[in-house]
């Protein structure tokens, strides 16, 4: 690597790193507003309401037209975040009430397993040796997380029934986006996706009952989580994935896991038990053993939406990896 790549290297890195970070505080961050009395509708609402203020802003300042590309397709992203984007967000969300955040992260991050199965079968190829071990290991690694709880009564069955979807969904919801989102600047891409899911989370508040957080370090903590593990999150992944491309992203955004696991352990007193740690390690294992094996091609950029020229889509692709996309 030279010094030219490295100085594009580095600061790409630590975005990945700190953005990931940053998904990983809000575990934490939803289990108090729960405390404060928001349900899981009512506080993504508003985390994705500030978070789409945020972006809809910068876009502005930018010069991009969002009633523009939204004529050109960006509806279309819009309404893959009011379906596939909701709900994949809102199975997690509503399975921490119930599961320990760490065990809900932990069981979340089998979904590259269910990605390559998903490649494999839409494309027709079969799956390496190296591959089915990879799979194997994560959802072994799944097993020994959640069957000691299941056999003692520890696991709540209904946030196991929360969690277990949220793979299967985020994984569709990827390789949708994958073709949606390269035609349009990340700032377009990200405003429009937002849009979507805040929408259908509003509806989901008015007809359950929109909440108020009672205090004000509620409400900061609201805002935090719309700019900081929201809009700011995004930026960042914009900015790095294209310059690390797709294979080293995957690894650095294992920081999210990370964090969640240490905050559950650290802050909110969740136990360590042998069974969670081997756990762990064969899902982490088996993420990055796929990430590391497997080639990329090099990361495109965004194609030109209809009416703009390639000097327009300067803001890098906003193409799915493996890190929670709306988290």
């Amino acid at each position: 690597m030279t010094s030219e790549q490295a100085d594009r290297v580095w600061p790409a890195a630590l975005a990945a790193i700190f953005g990931s970070a940053l998904v990983g505080l809000m575990p934490l961050s939803a289990r108090l507003l729960y405390e404060e009395g928001l349900d899981a509708p009512s506080m993504l609402f508003w985390r994705f309401g500030v978070a789409l203020l945020a972006l809809s802003l910068i876009a502005h300042l930018r010069g991009l037209d969002l009633r523009r590309a939204w004529r050109a397709g960006a509806w279309r992203i819009s309404l893959l975040g009011a379906t596939l984007g909701a709900a994949q967000t809102l199975c997690f969300w509503e399975s921490i009430k119930t599961l320990d955040t760490s065990i809900a992260e932990l069981l979340f991050y089998t979904y590259p397993a269910v990605t390559l199965l998903l490649d494999r079968v839409v494309a027709k190829q079969p799956i390496r040796p190296l591959a089915v071990c990879c799979i194997a290991a994560i959802l072994f690694g799944a097993g020994l997380i959640t069957a000691p709880g299941l056999r003692t009564g520890a696991l709540d069955v209904r946030g196991l029934l929360w969690a277990a979807p949220a793979p299967l969904i985020y994984s569709v919801y990827l390789a949708i986006n994958v073709r949606l989102l390269r035609r349009h600047p990340a700032a377009i891409g990200a405003a429009s996706l937002f849009a979507g899911i805040f929408v259908t989370f509003g509806v989901a508040a008015v007809i359950d009952g929109l909440t108020l957080p009672p205090s004000v370090p509620g409400w900061l903590l609201v805002v935090f989580i719309g700019l900081g593990p929201g809009a700011l999150w995004m930026i960042l992944f914009t900015y790095s994935v294209p310059r690390l491309g797709a294979a080293s992203f995957a690894i650095l955004a294992n920081t999210e896991l990370v964090t969640v696991v240490a905050i559950g352990v650290l802050a909110l007193g969740e136990p360590v038990t042998p069974g969670r740690a081997v756990g762990a390690g064969l899902i982490l294992a088996g993420i990055l053993v796929h990430a590391l094996s497997r080639r990329y091609a090099p990361h495109p950029g965004p194609l030109p939406a209809r009416g703009e020229s390639a000097e327009d889509v300067d803001g890098g692709s906003l193409s799915p990896s493996p890190g929670r996309g709306t988290g």
